[in-house]
């Protein structure tokens, strides 16, 4: 079986090579230019760099020991903020507004892991701390101490709309007005974020700042605003409601993937398992408690956050069940992707397939081929 599940990893391989591998040296009408080759996301005939994509992609090149494309994506998206101020969603022109989930530290402790390159991360480690600092500055505080999604640049749309397409969640019923609570997953990563960076610091220079560790301790304690001890699980916290959303999501496992939480409390979470498994893996939101016909919910598969809860569900020993849900999901995969020829951005968990109620599915091979090569090597299935 795991000999199936290796043979696609080579046809992803050559179709980056052959169609996704983009280089956008000079400004376009569309795009802003960057220094070095990129690969797309793999949604059709958008040849645009991603910045929450890249982690995802970097997963798959570097298993794939495409190593300095790997490297390159990570300049990319430096450079982009040196010429920003921030990194931005994508480098297409429309979506210069706003930025997307925090990934820089992950992405550089990545490629740094494999190639051991102290200059590189020397060079790197301010553009991670400007990453940081933009993070927990306005306008993404709130009044509990934890942070928010929020865009104050102008741009075609609300601010409202403007924050939600920060969060990467539109169209989801996860969000009313996203400005207006502190996401579970973004204040996780940023727990972890300072964690990385005060890393990065002893490795280069035998010491680190130990604000940074208090600092990470701070949004942890107050995470606590998030935990329902009746559920055993983390929500997102409306602070303008005092009050959690009663909504499940995968978001939730991010403390498992941030390594936040101690044993106990992560076999509590995992618990709640039952309310997204599904037969071709997990569902983006829990079975119960979501609008009727939402989209973006139940039974949809994302391959970010997929990938997201079985690291952390492996990370915290719990490998059995990590593995009867990815084995189940890496089917689906192979099996659409015997049937099309295709990865997909979303996966019907529930029936199997690609067709998917509620949102336009889109061939795509950027995130889904590169979690799926993860959780192969995760699963040891290599």
């Amino acid at each position: 079986m795991s000999r199936h599940f290796h043979d696609l990893i080579p046809v992803i391989k050559r179709r980056i090579k052959e169609e996704y591998i983009k280089e956008i040296p000079q400004d376009t009408d569309e795009l802003v230019g960057v220094p070095y080759p990129y690969v797309s996301s793999g949604r059709t005939q958008e040849p645009a760099l991603y910045s929450w994509d890249t982690f995802f992609i970097n997963q798959g090149l570097i298993r794939m020991r495409m190593i300095d494309l790997a490297r390159h994506m990570v300049d990319n998206l430096a450079y982009l903020q040196h010429h920003l101020g921030f990194i931005p969603y994508s480098n297409q022109k429309s979506m210069l507004s706003h930025s997307a989930p925090p990934m820089l530290a992950w992405m550089v402790r990545d490629v740094y892991r494999i190639t051991g390159d102290k200059e590189w991360l020397r060079r790197l480690l301010p553009d991670v701390i400007k990453e940081f600092h933009f993070w927990t500055n306005k306008p993404h505080t709130t009044i509990t101490g934890l942070y928010r999604y929020a865009s104050t640049r102008p741009g075609l749309l609300s601010e409202k709309e403007i924050s939600l397409f920060e969060s990467g969640w539109i169209g989801s019923p996860r969000f009313d007005d996203v400005r207006q609570v502190n996401p579970i997953d973004l204040n996780s990563l940023l727990y972890r974020n300072a964690r990385l960076i005060y890393d990065f610091q002893v490795e280069l220079e035998g010491k680190g700042d130990d604000r940074l560790l208090e600092k990470s301790e701070l949004i942890k304690k107050l995470l606590e605003l998030c935990w329902e001890e009746g559920d055993g699980f983390y929500f997102d916290y409306d602070f303008s409601k005092k009050r959690n959303s009663p909504l499940k999501t995968l978001a939730g496992f991010m403390p498992l993937f941030v390594e936040m939480v101690d044993q106990g409390r992560a076999r509590r979470m995992a618990q709640q398992l039952k309310w997204f498994v599904a037969p071709g893996g997990l569902t983006i939101t829990g079975s119960a408690g979501r609008p009727p016909s939402a989209p973006w919910s139940h039974p949809l598969c994302y391959a970010p956050y997929l990938y997201m809860a079985l690291k952390g569900l492996c990370d915290y020993e719990m490998m059995e069940d990590a593995a009867d849900i990815g084995l189940n999901w890496l089917t689906l995969v192979v099996e659409q992707y015997e049937k099309t020829d295709e990865c997909w951005e979303w996966y019907n968990a529930v029936e199997r397939s690609a067709v998917c109620p509620g949102v336009e599915n889109r061939a795509m091979l950027g995130w889904t081929a590169g979690a799926y090569i993860a959780v192969v090597e995760l699963l040891g299935l290599d």
